[in-house]
């Protein structure tokens, strides 16, 4: 009988999601960190417009970028198909790609 119960009591266990007390405000994080990037995005191509000025553009695809990859994040720790074991490789080639465009938007010249 008590080995049913503590069975039952592992069952149980496994199915209940554990959750993380701070998981909501992580997720308004990210979504604050997206919607800034976005922010950032529209600034920079309003300079473009502006000043015409080529290093913008590298800025601007880079915000872009890191607001895809703020957006795929959150959807990837929300929603249950957006949860794939591939997500860290993703997200480090955009993070890469990131990098390269500032790198590209300081040191690239006329």
């Amino acid at each position: 009988m008590i080995e049913l119960f503590t069975s039952l009591l592992i069952l149980l266990s496994s199915l209940i999601r554990q959750v993380d007390p701070y998981e909501p405000i992580e997720q308004i994080i990210k979504i604050a960190i997206g919607a800034f990037s976005v922010l950032l995005l529209v600034l920079s191509i309003s300079a473009y417009k502006k000043t015409s000025f080529k290093r913008l553009l590298y800025a601007a695809l880079a915000f872009g970028l890191f607001a895809v990859q703020m957006f795929f994040e959150y959807l990837g720790d929300t929603v249950e198909v957006f949860d794939t074991p591939f997500n860290d490789v993703i997200f480090s080639g955009i993070t890469l790609a990131i990098l390269g465009l500032f790198f590209l938007a300081i040191v690239r010249r006329k």
